[in-house]
């Protein structure tokens, strides 16, 4: 296979180049995501297209996400298979993993912790067409009920689209990495204060139902409002731990790529109107 490594470190690359030493594997690196359209391009003029890409979610400061990658790669050179690599200490790659598997439907998820034995089984069962397995999407038949991280993400996709329903929900939110009081939040989303409210009660729902099928989110220790507690004071901690929730994945919320996802599934969702022809 000719392997594509998306990733701005280069020890990832040459870690997976010792991995597929002696083997056909070959491996070309990009650094960033802003370079992709040109090493894809080049790659289709040549009649050499990449078969498998291994995508970092995280890129730093002021650089395109992995979610830019993907949308380039599926695009570009839609036959190309990706596999999402992340770092397992990422505070904030949750979101990003949930879209990756909501707007792009990866093959699997390859922890850069993983043994050079795993890259390899990895890599191995992905060439010759079996898609099951340890860290691959699909269930790997044994009768073991839990489900695999994979599956997790692919089950819990969907709750990214409760998360943000709307351009609206997503102004909320941007405001919400801000500002933890409900009249600042209204207005640096330009919405009254009862629209806050109501994306609170919505959003704390939300909040909820990810960290009770994430459990090891790095947000999981935001502690819920008591029912015992005045209405007035209950919105206020719920819009705290909203908060300090949107601040845990502040690098989601800012990345200008999910404007786009979002408008595209946001529009293809609408019903058609009847086109007249008077």
């Amino acid at each position: 296979m000719r392997i594509l490594v998306v990733d701005d470190f280069v020890l990832v690359e040459l870690a997976l180049a010792q991995v597929i030493q002696g083997t056909a594997h070959t491996l070309v690196g990009v650094r960033d995501p802003r370079s992709l359209p040109e090493v894809l391009e080049v790659a289709a003029s040549e009649g050499r297209p990449f078969d498998l890409a291994l995508v970092d979610i995280n890129f730093g400061p002021g650089a395109p996400t992995g979610l830019t990658a993907m949308r380039i790669l599926n695009e570009l050179s839609p036959d190309t298979k990706i596999v999402i690599e992340s770092t397992d200490e990422e505070r904030n790659r949750l979101l990003f993993l949930l879209a990756s598997f909501a707007f792009f439907e990866p093959l699997g998820l390859m922890s850069k912790a993983s043994s050079s034995e795993e890259m390899r089984a990895l890599i191995d069962a992905i060439d010759r067409g079996e898609l099951s397995g340890s860290g691959l999407a699909q269930p790997d038949g044994t009768l073991s009920h839990a489900l695999s991280p994979v599956q997790r993400l692919i089950r819990n996709a969907g709750l990214l689209d409760e998360l943000i329903r709307n351009g609206t929900d997503l102004m909320l939110w941007r405001a919400v990495v801000r500002f933890d009081k409900r009249g600042e939040v209204a207005r640096a989303s330009h919405v009254d204060e009862r629209t806050v409210d109501r994306f609170i009660a919505a959003k704390s729902a939300v909040v909820d139902k990810i960290q009770a099928a994430f459990p090891e989110d790095a947000s999981v220790h935001l502690v819920r409002s008591r029912d015992d507690e005045p209405e007035e004071q209950r919105r206020h901690s719920n819009l705290v731990r909203l908060a300090r929730f949107a601040q845990t994945h502040s690098h989601f919320f800012g990345d200008e790529a999910i404007d786009d996802l979002f408008a595209a599934r946001w529009q293809s969702a609408r019903p058609r109107q009847r086109r007249s022809w008077r």
